[in-house]
């Protein structure tokens, strides 16, 4: 990851220069742009589960999806975005992007998730699924004729989606433990978190556009903490006024902290990042 901002700075300095001689795309211009593409990316995912008795948690364990289970480092998955520009100054951004993930192994140690605890040498089934929803507004707070500097506001709706399925033994609320095959589903995090951030718009040539963004915050609630960061840099060519095609590289990371529901107590730390390619259609 580190390796990766540091290429967006660079990628950031390297081309808004090059924008200060270059006129703005007609493309560009149009009040209505659609993205949609497809991205490669490279996958970090850590999750807990532990049960609370009278406010006291089990150890569970902090699994490492990737690690652990097989499931693939590098996943494909479609990435849409919208944006829609009602004013000479403010737009409207959305953003969509589903990604499922499941892997398969022999586990050598003891897996505690939730009330289960799955045996060393069972068959282990893992399921790590997101999607997110990104509805946003911005503000260009610096406009020249080839360049235009905004601020965003806006909600980033994510849902996290996790279950191990294996052979062990749950441990029940008196004490007690019962031997079998257990689906344990994680927690369902689905809330909408407000992202602030900032974006850049930058012409390199008379047909293709640059673009730089970078959304975040920090939340702390009674019942959740976290964080989520996502920030990308892409060009975009405009073949003609309305269609174009582009590429670039993006990053999205949530981190949960200590998000308990219904007796259960669960953490994340999930990232990816990676290249992307997309067409574009403008009106």
């Amino acid at each position: 990851m580190k390796h990766l901002r540091t290429a967006l700075v660079l990628a950031v300095a390297l081309a808004v220069p090059s924008a200060r001689a270059a006129d703005y795309p007609e493309g560009a211009k149009n009040k209505f742009q659609f993205e949609l593409g497809g991205a490669w990316d490279s996958f970090d995912t850590e999750a807990s589960l532990a049960a609370t008795r009278g406010g006291v948690a089990n150890a569970g364990a902090t699994i490492d999806f990737e690690k652990l289970l097989d499931i693939p480092v590098m996943e494909k998955h479609v990435r849409l975005r919208g944006q829609w520009r009602f004013s000479k100054v403010s737009y409207v951004e959305v953003a969509y992007e589903s990604i499922a993930r499941e892997g398969r192994r022999v586990i050598d140690k003891e897996i505690v998730w939730d009330d289960a605890t799955y045996v060393a040498g069972g068959e282990l089934d893992g399921k790590f699924d997101s999607e997110e929803i990104y509805v946003g507004y911005r503000f260009d707070m610096f406009r020249a004729d080839n360049v235009k500097v905004g601020a965003t506001i806006g909600f980033s709706s994510w849902s996290i989606d996790t279950s191990l399925t294996g052979s062990g033994y749950v441990t029940k609320p008196d004490g007690t433990t019962q031997s079998g095959s257990f689906i344990e589903k994680g927690i369902d995090v689905s809330a909408p978190v407000p992202v602030i951030g900032v974006a850049v718009d930058g012409a390199i040539s008379k047909d293709v556009l640059f673009n730089f963004y970078v959304r975040a915050l920090f939340l702390r609630l009674d019942e959740v903490a976290g964080g989520t960061l996502s920030g990308g840099i892409n060009a975009k060519w405009y073949i003609t006024k309305h269609f174009g095609v582009g590429g670039g590289v993006d990053l999205s990371t949530i981190k949960i902290k200590d998000y308990e529901k219904d007796d259960k107590l669960f953490s994340a730390n999930y990232s990816f990042a990676g290249p992307r390619i997309f067409l574009v259609a403008s009106f």
